[in-house]
């Protein structure tokens, strides 16, 4: 009689784990930071219901509830399902362009990049600039315009664009309305319609050519108002990342690391790369399970790159060490592209550097499997 009763809890749990998951719960989807190799943010784990528990869904049976042991080839097979989706989401494209001023990314060729620093912005007025002596009534400038757009998106691509990032600020449409919030408030709003769009409100420039002959005459009687120029004609104001290295020998399929050049990079190309790949591997990424959003992250150790004890190369450093060699800058001061130069200039140009998505993949394979 016992037996009987033993075995049917034991099924009514093994009945419960599949109603819950809807197949067997992967053993190795989710680790902790303390114990596995992706390191689980629990601040950032949102229930998308109101009602829910503020904690991560559980995707690893107890061992009660009879699951078998993972085998290593399972092992491997998850690891390798969770490195493509996390460099899928590292190389996200953004819904605007990237500023030449502020790129640190991983992105595809289509990425599109603006190619006017906001430090050639300048404001002025209408009146200002008839009484401009450096400026003739017909000397070519550009009017930088701000326009608003809507972009209708489903919570899925918000939280891949959200690149982990669950309290960054963010506007949305709403009942005819933007409305400010952030990108957790705006998922558990959604909870009750997961696959809902979402109204979310960007902000674009367009670059209009002209003279201060024709500004004024277009603008009429409202010359006072505040506008924003550049003292002169801008024939690319953006451009893919694609389109920057057309005139050098690409790969198929070819990912790129984008980075501003930035005052302290005393390490040259060598520490940019590096910098550059801890820190975003390190930002992690929001995935939903169910009605949670949870941050995973890939903690790299800051001194991976360093020789090992037997003075043999780390595998950190081999790359980065390749990487550099192969590395291109693009001033955008100038509008010039140079490969691996001697010197970089901070606040003019950007390091671009072709990656293949396999290499992205390794990379976090290996230190999963360091850490595991």
């Amino acid at each position: 009689m016992r037996l009987l009763f033993s075995c049917v809890v034991l099924g009514l749990l093994a009945a419960g784990a599949w109603l819950t998951y809807g197949h067997w719960p992967d053993p190795q989807s989710t680790t902790s930071a303390s114990t596995g190799p992706i390191a689980e943010t629990s601040s950032a784990a949102v229930p998308m219901a109101s009602s829910a528990p503020s904690t991560a869904t559980p995707t690893q049976p107890s061992a009660q509830a009879g699951a078998a042991p993972t085998t290593p080839a399972v092992a491997a097979q998850t690891t390798q399902r969770q490195a493509e989706k996390f460099v899928a989401i590292l190389i996200e494209a953004e819904a605007k362009p990237l500023t030449v001023e502020h790129a640190d990314h991983f992105v595809s060729g289509d990425q599109m990049l603006a190619l006017i620093p906001n430090s050639d912005v300048q404001k002025t007025t209408i009146n200002a600039l008839s009484n401009d002596s450096s400026l003739g009534p017909d000397s070519p400038i550009t009017v930088v315009r701000d326009v608003e757009q809507v972009e209708r998106i489903t919570p899925e691509r918000l939280i891949a664009q959200s690149a982990g990032n669950l309290d960054a600020p963010i506007q949305v449409l709403q009942n005819n309305q933007v409305r400010e919030s952030t990108v957790r408030q705006v998922l558990q709003r959604a909870s009750r319609s997961p696959d809902a769009p979402i109204d979310v409100v960007r902000h674009t420039q367009y670059f209009e050519q002209t003279t201060p002959r024709e500004l004024a005459q277009n603008e009429g009687e409202n010359t006072a108002a505040p506008i924003r120029i550049i003292r002169k004609s801008h024939s690319v104001e953006a451009s893919s990342v694609a389109d920057l290295m057309r005139t050098h020998e690409v790969k198929s399929g070819s990912l790129f690391y984008v980075r501003t050049v930035r005052k302290g990079d005393d390490q040259g190309i060598w520490g940019i790369v590096h910098d550059g790949i801890i820190d975003n591997f390190a930002r992690g990424m929001a995935i939903r399970r169910g009605k949670e959003i949870n941050s995973y992250q890939v903690d790299i150790p800051s001194t991976a790159d360093e020789r090992h004890a037997d003075s043999s190369s780390s595998y950190l450093g081999r790359l980065i060490f390749n990487k550099s060699k192969e590395s291109h800058v693009y001033n955008f001061k100038s509008n010039q592209m140079g490969q691996n130069p001697d010197r970089i200039f901070p606040g003019q140009e950007i390091v671009i550097i072709d990656f293949q998505a396999e290499e992205l993949i390794q990379i976090y394979k290996h230190f999963v499997a360091q850490r595991g």
